[in-house]
């Protein structure tokens, strides 16, 4: 037979666990916070701003120069993260600035963005402090636009904004991760209600016993509270009147005769 529950077993079981539930949440609430606040590393990040003229034959720029100088930003972002900036990159850091980054290093934490249909792009330098992060970008975009006008055969390279420091992290999301903590917590607390339910195999109600086995109902007895039971309000059982069968009768005339 198919075991069905209504909707109203199920908010039964969600109240009967309430307290498991609230714990649960609170544990995830609390561990994401520990997590997020004390063991993940802020990240903050910097951007220097930059645009690249390419050589034309004539002074007068078209259409058609501005999508050339589009689709040649991904050839500035390889040449940006390749061996030829990344290296001048490195020395000037550690020269100038005490930072000691190895190359990998260094292409992990820069990254090339572009608006979509523009010619400029920034350099984005994410590390674990804000000082740093603007100091990486600068040094990427001025050692860029040395390279670049002989490299890459174009006409000027600007610099149109240079990187600040930003004392905001880009991550983690505290808040975020918090709050996904918490439903994560929820989650758990609820999944536990329904598992120990399932898993409690005690009679609950008449209908298991009519319906799983098949049982008549000859009686309940109500709910009684403590107070009822130290009060002595406890059920009494009725009193059994014995009924004499023919056979009893007859054995007890023929006693009388004797």
């Amino acid at each position: 037979m198919e075991e069905t529950i209504s909707l109203g077993e199920l908010f039964e079981i969600l109240r009967k666990r309430w307290l498991l539930i609230l714990a649960t949440t609170l544990a995830g609430f609390a561990l994401a916070a520990g997590v997020t606040f004390f063991l993940i590393t802020p990240k903050y990040s910097s951007s220097a701003e930059m645009i690249v003229q390419s050589k034309a034959e004539n002074t007068n720029t078209n259409l058609q120069d501005v999508n050339a100088n589009v689709l040649l930003i991904n050839t500035y972002k390889d040449m940006i993260l390749g061996d030829v900036v990344i290296n001048d990159v490195q020395r000037e850091l550690e020269q100038n600035y005490g930072q000691s980054l190895t190359k990998g290093e260094l292409k992990s934490v820069i990254s090339v963005n572009q608006s979509q249909n523009s010619q400029m792009f920034q350099i984005v330098a994410t590390v674990d402090n804000p000082d740093h992060a603007t100091d990486i970008a600068n040094v990427t975009a001025q050692v860029f636009q040395s390279k670049a006008t002989d490299v890459l055969n174009v006409n000027k390279v600007t610099i149109t904004s240079a990187a600040q420091s930003n004392p905001t992290p880009v991550s983690p999301n505290n808040m975020l991760n918090v709050v996904i903590g918490g439903l994560l917590g929820l989650m758990i607390g609820v999944g536990l209600a329904f598992l120990l339910e399932l898993l409690d195999k005690t009679v609950k109600d008449e209908r298991f016993v009519t319906e799983e086995l098949g049982l008549p109902i000859l009686g309940d007895v109500n709910e009684m509270t403590k107070k009822e039971l130290e009060n002595g309000r406890m059920f009494q059982p009725a009193e059994v009147e014995t009924i004499e069968t023919t056979e009893q009768r007859e054995s007890r005339r023929s006693r009388k005769r004797v």
